[in-house]
């Protein structure tokens, strides 16, 4: 297995204060046999000069820049095409990864040569930095892969937690493009239910809190994305055509009696508020948290008291890990 090259690709878009930290944090790990490839979605901070002298000063590191603002989507699937390793790992230029990271997740592909896909519980950093709360990962046993085929549900995997065989990504064509938000989730449900995707609990990655994130200003259509990847899911095991995000919008959330769907938003919206309320606690915002959990509680209440369970449950694997 150590002769397997990792290629890590990094799409960084005003990134130049966070970059040089995530692509240390791989340079300094225990495996060596890897390639770096950052490429600036047309950044109008310092992001290019940073990536350009982390190129200079590490042979590892190659840097490359997009003619214009292609979108996360489209720069991994370039850095896909480009990358020589043998498996592609995937990192967020605003998060860093533990130094044993990669000798334990190709320990875990060596240990299972049919699944194609791994990855691992991470932690929360907060606006300092600072290591805050355990983030889990689904499904990390067999059993598990095997309910979430048979109950229909999602992995729970972050991009940069995730690493795939670039065989299976280029067979797959890798992120679709025209999800404006939701596509790694599709990309790695989609690995997961073909090819197999396994995790380790052991937190190997450091995730930082993006309130300003792409999902956080889209979270309904998030919230709708994940419905169309779990239509997807049973459309595929039918053998009948996939729906794209905007088909699957238009045909059957848009077209929802008028009460089931002001319900629907009901829901969504706790969930949104409700995470908004966790993001808030962890970077040690309390107003904020508190209003937003009042708000997540009152729409939904059942949901926000499930919410606090596993929060409960998450500091305590946070202790344990």
């Amino acid at each position: 297995m150590n002769s397997e090259k990792v290629s890590v690709i990094i799409p960084a878009f005003n990134a130049a204060k966070t970059l040089p930290e995530a692509v240390y944090s791989v340079l300094n790990g225990t495996y060596h046999n890897i390639e770096i490839l950052i490429v600036d979605d047309c950044s109008s901070d310092n992001t290019a000069k940073v990536a350009a002298q982390l190129a200079e000063e590490n042979p590892p590191v190659q840097y490359f820049q997009n003619q214009q603002n292609y979108g996360v989507s489209k720069s991994r699937n370039l850095m896909i095409e480009k990358a020589t390793g043998d498996l592609i790992a995937f990192l967020d230029s605003d998060d860093t990864w533990e130094p044993k990271k990669l000798e334990i997740c190709l320990k875990i592909l060596k240990e299972n040569p049919d699944i194609k896909a791994v990855s691992h519980a991470l932690y929360y950093l907060d606006k300092h930095g600072q290591k805050k709360s355990y983030i889990p990962t689904y499904p990390t046993t067999r059993e598990e892969m095997k309910a979430i085929e048979e109950k229909g549900e999602l992995p729970w995997s972050f991009p940069s937690a995730t690493i795939i065989y670039r065989e299976t990504l280029l067979k797959e064509k890798g992120f679709r493009e025209d999800w404006p938000v939701g596509e790694d989730t599709e990309l790695f449900a989609r690995i997961a239910q073909k090819y197999g995707l396994l995790a380790t609990k052991e937190p190997l990655a450091n995730y930082r809190i993006k309130g300003n994130s792409l999902t956080d200003k889209y979270w309904l259509k998030k919230r709708i994305a994940n419905d169309c990847i779990k239509e997807n899911q049973k459309r595929r095991i039918q053998g009948e055509k996939e729906l794209s995000l905007s088909e699957y919008e238009n045909t059957y959330f848009n077209n929802l009696p008028q009460l089931k769907k002001l319900n629907k938003l009901r829901e969504l919206l706790s969930l949104h508020y409700m995470r908004k309320a966790g993001q808030n606690w962890l970077n040690q915002d309390f107003l904020p948290a508190l209003f937003f959990g009042v708000l997540a509680t009152g729409l939904n209440p059942q949901a926000s008291m499930y919410k606090l369970k596993w929060m409960k449950q998450n500091k305590k694997l946070s202790q344990e890990s």
